[in-house]
């Protein structure tokens, strides 16, 4: 693998302002969004209550920043997504896809030789139609 291969390439403030619009668009939709839900739904309970006072959208976001560290903290040994690295085939493994790999190439080649084969059978049949038209125009004349 190259290391310097370019994953992410950002040209040009065209490319700057995609950047920024992007990153912006991730803010909203897991940190902005989830902070105005839970806004709602805590300006929803104090009207109910009457006892606990209202919040805006900036306590909301932190509120929402609250309840996912939260749930990421008690949660810490059941996690929603792992990362491993892929084990190592066995030698018996790495036989079986080796011999599949033969086959397959073995198929590919006896496959393009039938294909050229075909058509090579069409030119004929082609020039001996040509022959055959051409042996008619002679005996017209």
């Amino acid at each position: 693998m190259r290391k310097n291969a370019r994953i992410i390439q950002i040209s040009g403030l065209r490319g700057l302002i995609f950047t920024l619009f992007v990153i912006i668009c991730l803010i909203m939709g897991f940190v902005g969004f989830p902070g105005l839900v839970a806004m709602c739904i805590w300006n929803m309970v104090s009207n109910a209550v009457e006892v606990i006072p209202q919040i805006n959208v900036f306590q909301g976001v932190l509120l929402w920043v609250i309840v996912a560290l939260s749930i990421y903290v008690f949660n810490r040994d059941k996690s929603f997504v792992e990362l491993k690295r892929p084990s190592q085939l066995s030698e018996s493994e790495i036989k079986d896809l080796m011999e599949k790999i033969r086959t397959q190439a073995q198929a590919h080649k006896i496959n393009s030789m039938l294909l050229k084969t075909d058509e090579l059978k069409d030119i004929n049949k082609v020039n001996e139609l040509e022959d055959s038209s051409k042996e008619k125009d002679k005996e017209k004349l």
